[in-house]
């Protein structure tokens, strides 16, 4: 068992927690009126994809610190950059066709938050993919030669 997380199993840990109460937060509302939810204001498919995204963001820390080989945690983290990637296209859609016309909805703060937390989801799985250093496994030792000498000119 691995006994340290990197920065991009952290971003995805806390960006997916973050997503999942943003949800609770008010995503759209009316003019000087109440608003509502993400989990009442998104379609089903944008909402699909941010409970997955949720899900791949969250298990990513788990699966790396738990797995002794790299496949389990690159296949995660796949799964996790590229779900967030898609909720975040998905968001981005749903702020275009917003429930109701655009003069009588407004864009609340929950949205950009939620696009933040799925941004981040997305961030972490890729700087998880990038990042080969494994905390706690010692650098190998390589021995420093010295360069060949130039051939002379012909």
């Amino acid at each position: 068992m691995r006994n340290r997380l990197r920065f991009g199993e952290w971003l995805t840990l806390s960006s997916g927690l973050a997503l999942f109460g943003f949800l609770f937060l008010d995503w759209f509302g009316a003019h000087g009126g109440a608003g509502v939810s993400g989990w009442d204001s998104l379609g089903w498919l944008a909402l699909a994809l941010c409970v997955l995204a949720i899900a791949a963001g969250v298990a990513l820390p788990f699966v790396f610190g738990l797995s002794e080989g790299p496949v389990l945690s690159l296949a995660t983290a796949i799964v996790a950059m590229l779900a967030a990637g898609l909720a975040v296209i998905a968001l981005l859609v749903q702020v275009v066709f917003q429930p109701g016309p655009d003069a009588l909805v407004d864009v609340l703060s929950g949205w950009w938050l939620g696009l933040l937390a799925a941004a981040g989801i997305a961030r972490g799985g890729f700087l998880s993919l990038r990042d080969e250093y494994l905390p706690g496994v010692p650098i190998p030792d390589v021995p420093v030669r010295p360069a060949p000498p130039a051939s002379p000119a012909a």
